[in-house]
């Protein structure tokens, strides 16, 4: 059975990850994909409110998959959290006036979003991305 992509996504990252990033991983753990992985993920944080939609969006389903065990790796939740925390709360006013993709079904933007995000990051994981 072909793996759900939730259709408000931009790209067909979730396949990427799983089946191209996860799998040479746990094939060859030794390229070190994970840090690359954790690395690119920190990076897309610097760009515009699509890219730190993109790096939002990659670390929600990264959370996701290991909480439910499917991640052959985890990230550096402090540091990744904490730069992320650092962009949301930096690019707010960019981020309450960026309507594109399923950003334009929140009142508030991509911010109402980062917002739901966040509601269920404490309620699925516990922790809070704000």
């Amino acid at each position: 059975m072909e793996p759900w992509t939730p259709a408000d996504l931009p790209m067909d990252w979730t396949k990427i990850i799983s089946r191209g990033i996860y799998a040479v991983y746990k094939e060859n753990p030794e390229l070190g994909l994970d840090k690359m992985f954790e690395y690119a993920i920190l990076e897309t944080m610097d760009g515009e409110p699509f890219d730190i939609y993109v790096a939002l969006s990659v670390v929600y389903f990264q959370l996701r998959k290991e909480h439910i065990g499917e991640s052959p790796f985890v990230i550096d939740r402090d540091k990744v959290l904490k730069k992320l925390r650092q962009t949301l709360i930096n690019n707010k006013e960019k981020l309450m006036n960026y309507f594109e993709w399923t950003c334009g079904n929140y009142e508030k933007g991509m911010w109402g979003k980062v917002v739901r995000i966040d509601e269920i990051c404490k309620e699925e994981f516990n922790i809070s991305i704000l």
